[in-house]
């Protein structure tokens, strides 16, 4: 370890660099530097000592001899915890169940050396993934490296987004800054547009721009996914987490797209070396597969192609998507203007999906609202539906059934609604209906129908001038006519009952004194 400390220091790298990569303390980097510096190891055209002789033979080693004697106690109890793996123990109950004098680090470095991990591993028949012509096109991320991007300024880590043909095994790659929802929607696009059709399935792994939320059984998928998936009429498939041996055959291309790029020069922007790529994906689509023994161009052009699904006329719209959580006022924001939702999802978290011309909210895959997108001209801020009001307020902007209300009166009360009803949300007009529609209250529909008619002659409009025209109609009964109290009140008692209750009550007092 003293060695490469040195070797790296004459090389130019800094101590930060020599504890990142060697995984030391930096005391004894720092160590090591001062000895090398009084040794003059540092000068480059000092040689170094041959490998077997000490750089420093005065720094004592420490560990050494517990080093020994843990190897040389676990090499006594090999066979056993061998044979203890074999049974089906774990390592550290192995090591629990023995209780030997070494440190549990020690002991798995053991079994690392000696090749007893392997023994650990569950073992398990793997099937083999078959694939009909044109079935399934298996996608997956592999890194490439870290490259200058000259959008952000800073070096980036470079992405190759793969995708395999499960009959063919024809082999596409595009390389991604990010797997974000718009990248990786847009590079879907074109690898379909480079097979001239579209398969049956898609499989993946579940990423966010994919899957929402990972599950086992059933994931809840990313609605841009949805929506592209139901444009190609295209199966979605979301592989449960760390299970990749269900799309091998994209698994195995990343090891297989990384030595494709290993004579790629690094320096140069992503487009070229995407184009230095290309040219190697030509030969590796024109080689003879291992396990078809085909060539994966030819059984696309000969057998698969015909599988696949033509293409729509129009290709897909790229949408903006961002999550989101829905405001107290029951709307959500979107580029400064708000739309609104059922108030259910008060406070949840959801997702909101915008083109061209709809903005679409969905909450655990499921579609809530959509609305016609507000356009950054428009002077309106908010998208508010019907639906999503109060009951009161549906009722109250509900022109129909004032309408209708007003229609039960007489048609000049109609006539007379309608010169009032709003165009937009005038709830100033909408006040002025509902008081005239409450006259009905303390008016017989005569009355109002005859002063409306009055007011529309007169061309009077508003609730307090229909309601002077009413004050000044006569009542339709005198006072004479009036009903009797009894009559009216017809759970009072008259006052005949009340004299005889009193002097009943009189005279039993009398009788008792």
């Amino acid at each position: 370890m003293d060695r490469k400390i040195v070797e790296l220091l004459r090389n130019g790298l800094s101590q930060r660099g020599i504890i990142d990569r060697l995984k030391v303390g930096a005391r004894r980097v720092k160590k090591i530097m001062l000895l090398s510096e009084e040794k003059g190891y540092l000068n480059p055209k000092q040689a170094l000592p041959g490998f077997p002789s000490e750089l420093f033979p005065e720094i004592k080693q420490t560990g050494s001899n517990q080093h020994t004697k843990s190897e040389s106690l676990l090499k006594d109890n090999q066979e056993q915890i061998a044979q203890l793996l074999k049974a089906g123990r774990s390592p550290i109950t192995v090591f629990e169940d023995l209780k030997l004098e070494v440190s549990q680090a020690s002991f798995y470095r053991f079994l690392h050396r000696q090749e007893l991990m392997e023994l650990t591993m569950q073992k398990r028949v793997i099937p083999e993934i078959v694939h009909q012509p044109g079935e399934c096109l298996q996608l997956d991320w592999g890194k490439v490296g870290m490259l200058w991007n000259p959008v952000t300024q800073k070096k980036q880590t470079l992405w190759a987004f793969i995708g395999v043909l499960g009959y063919s095994r024809y082999l596409m790659v595009r390389l991604v800054w990010t797997n974000s929802i718009d990248v990786t929607m847009s590079e879907i696009q074109d690898m379909l547009q480079e097979l001239g059709g579209a398969p049956g399935k898609i499989t993946s792994d579940n990423p966010k721009c994919f899957a929402i939320t990972a599950d086992k059984y059933e994931p809840i998928l990313n609605p841009s996914f949805i929506r592209l998936g139901d444009h190609y009429s295209i199966e979605l498939e979301c592989l449960p987490p760390y299970d990749p041996q269900k799309k091998g055959k994209v698994e195995r291309a990343v090891q297989y797209v990384r030595r494709l790029l290993e004579g790629a020069d690094f320096n140069q922007n992503k487009e070229d070396i995407q184009k230095y790529l290309n040219e190697k994906l030509c030969k590796a689509n024109e080689r003879i597969h291992g396990t078809t023994q085909r060539k994966p161009i030819e059984l696309l052009v000969q057998t698969e192609a015909a599988a696949l699904k033509p293409l729509p006329a129009l290709r897909y719209e790229p949408e903006k998507i961002i999550s989101t959580r829905v405001g107290m006022d029951g709307h959500v924001r979107f580029e400064k203007k708000y739309y609104s939702v059922p108030a259910v999802h008060i406070r949840q978290e959801v997702v909101v999906i915008e083109n061209s011309m709809t903005v679409s909210v969905f909450c655990s895959g499921q579609l809530i609202a959509c609305h016609k997108k507000l356009t950054q001209e428009s002077l309106l801020s908010k998208s508010t539906q019907m639906s999503h009001r109060k009951r009161c307020e549906q009722e109250m902007m509900n022109f129909a059934s004032l309408q209708d209300r007003a229609a039960k009166i007489g048609p000049s009360c109609l006539k007379y609604v309608q010169q009032h009803l709003p165009e937009g949300e005038d709830y100033q007009k909408l006040r002025k209906i509902w008081g005239i529609l409450s006259l009905d209250k303390r008016y017989p529909p005569e009355q109002i129908e005859l002063a409306c008619q009055k007011a529309l002659e007169q061309q009077i409009t508003g609730y307090q001038a229909l309601k002077a025209l009413l004050a000044q109609q006569p009542t339709t009964q005198s006072e004479e006519e009036q009903p009797p109290l009894g009559k009216v009140l017809r759970f009072v008692r008259p006052i005949s009952v009340y004299t005889e209750q009193v002097s009943l009550h009189t005279t039993k007092k009398g009788e008792s004194q």
